[in-house]
């Protein structure tokens, strides 16, 4: 999979320009065309309308920042549901992934106030490419967290169809994008005798084949196998590699496993020390 027109969802919060910042490094990962969004909430509103002109003018000046950064800009606002209408919006745009960032929100604070950013993840359709504002804060150019996504990922593995289209959507970045990459495979650390040693041998196998295939496309990549459950074992693969990025699928085989990846993926949005991609 390729990534050339990306969604990237405005908010008009403090951090607006941390993600814009952000986005300019998205020509590295060879995007050329940004769909910029922003939803007003009507609520039945009679003022919405005043308030989407001003949302398209407030986005002006992000649209000139990625536009010196080379990529194409197409502003859309429209009125309803953040999700729902972000959703349509990708849908109209035919684009091949979003961008934003994220407040890492707990369970409770989700509970209570909930998360756009968390929900986009567990309804998106498209990869997401999201990086936590904590992340955007302590870099002078939070544009370079971008550029340098693909020199180290890590790539979860559960050898499901998620996983498959996480590491197709690794493979489809631009040559030179991709330094390295360390396929990972945790498996449960309950398991003992003949079934963890079956589970061992049927996680190399596949994941030297998915070695190979990386080798065919000019990529290295490297073989990693963890007893622990999988949030720690990504988590523990991150910072041992020193990662730029990691990339991890959400639907699972049945609905035990996409339940265990949507719990890793919101752990990743709150805890990894990388930007995560988190593909359908």
């Amino acid at each position: 999979m390729t990534m050339r027109t990306v969604l990237l969802p405005v908010e008009f919060t403090e951090e607006t320009g941390l993600v814009a910042a952000f986005a300019r490094g998205l020509p590295a990962l060879g995007v050329r065309r940004v769909v910029l969004a922003h939803v007003v909430e009507s609520g039945g509103d009679v003022a919405a309308g005043t308030r989407v002109d001003e949302a398209r003018a407030a986005m002006q000046a992000m649209c000139a920042t990625l536009e010196e950064a080379g990529l194409g800009v197409e502003v859309r606002v429209s009125v309803g549901d953040p999700v729902d209408e972000l959703g349509a919006i990708a849908a109209e745009s035919q684009v091949d992934a979003a961008v934003y960032g994220s407040h890492a929100k707990s369970i409770a604070d989700q509970l209570l106030v909930g998360s756009v950013s968390e929900r986009l993840v567990r309804d998106a359709d498209v990869p997401q490419l999201v990086a936590r504002f904590d992340l955007l804060r302590n870099m002078d150019d939070p544009s370079a967290l971008m550029r340098t996504f693909g020199q180290k990922l890590v790539v979860a593995i559960d050898f499901s169809l998620s996983a498959a289209r996480a590491f197709m959507c690794v493979v489809g970045l631009p040559a030179g994008t991709v330094k390295h990459v360390f396929l990972l495979h945790a498996i449960d650390p309950a398991l003992e005798g003949e079934k963890l040693r079956r589970a061992e041998e049927g996680a190399e196998f596949h994941l030297r084949n998915l070695q190979a295939m990386c080798a065919q496309q000019g990529l290295t990549a490297s073989v990693s196998i963890r007893h622990e459950a999988p949030s720690r074992a990504v988590l523990a693969e991150i910072d041992d590699r020193r990662a730029t990025g990691v990339v991890v699928g959400t639907r699972g085989c049945n609905a035990v496993q996409e339940m265990l990846l949507g719990s890793l993926s919101m752990t990743l949005l709150r805890q990894a020390s990388c930007p995560v991609m988190i593909v359908p």
